[in-house]
């Protein structure tokens, strides 16, 4: 068994872990209680490369509102057309880089992240072709990279730091890689997905 179906295996087979406590208190001290939370879903699209993974990031563009310039997974916010948060993650994966996605391609999901934007996210995991031509969304995206799956897994690559606001600590995870700098609700989401695999 090579390391691409090993690591798919172990996906597949795992128990589902929890995110950080810190970033849900976070949230919470963001969000106010009478406030609702905004559906969205996002792709962490995996590239077949060398007998492993590469995962597909995006740099957002910095007009943006919410997170300008950070690097996210592509997707966005659920709209009344979609059937499912599945639908919204293809849909915003074609519109924000060109590249298709399909249901049969899905591996699966992540544990649902509140953020303090106002949304609750659901990320997909989707096999996509090694091939694929990117055409990006200068409305959305600013860049898009690829790094291997290995470097994101690693917990060695996983820098902590600690801050406190109204007294209460937490957690902040950020992932280097080149020149970018992976952080936020995104270097949640793939320390969530190394513990879960059991790296």
């Amino acid at each position: 068994m090579n390391y691409q179906q090993q690591l798919l295996a172990r996906f597949l087979l795992a128990p589902q872990t929890s995110y950080d406590q810190s970033h849900s208190a976070r949230v919470r001290q963001h969000v106010s209680a009478s406030g609702s939370f905004k559906r969205a879903a996002v792709m962490i699209p995996l590239v077949p490369r060398q007998n492993s993974f590469n995962v597909v990031l995006t740099r957002r563009a910095s007009h943006l509102k919410h997170h300008p310039g950070q690097i996210a997974f592509p997707g966005g916010g659920y709209e009344s057309q979609d059937t499912d948060l599945i639908e919204t993650a293809i849909r915003e994966t074609k519109e924000e880089t060109g590249i298709l996605c399909n249901r049969e391609r899905i591996l699966g999901q992540l544990p649902s992240l509140p953020t303090i934007s106002g949304y609750i996210v659901t990320p997909y995991l989707s096999i996509i072709s090694p091939n694929y031509r990117p055409d990006l969304d200068p409305n959305e995206v600013d860049d898009l990279f690829e790094v291997p799956i290995k470097h994101l897994l690693n917990p060695v690559n996983m820098r902590t730091e600690k801050f406190t606001i109204d007294g209460i600590k937490h957690n902040i995870y950020a992932i280097p890689y080149g020149d970018y700098a992976i952080w936020g609700a995104t270097a949640q989401m793939i320390r969530l997905l190394s513990k879960q695999l059991w790296y």
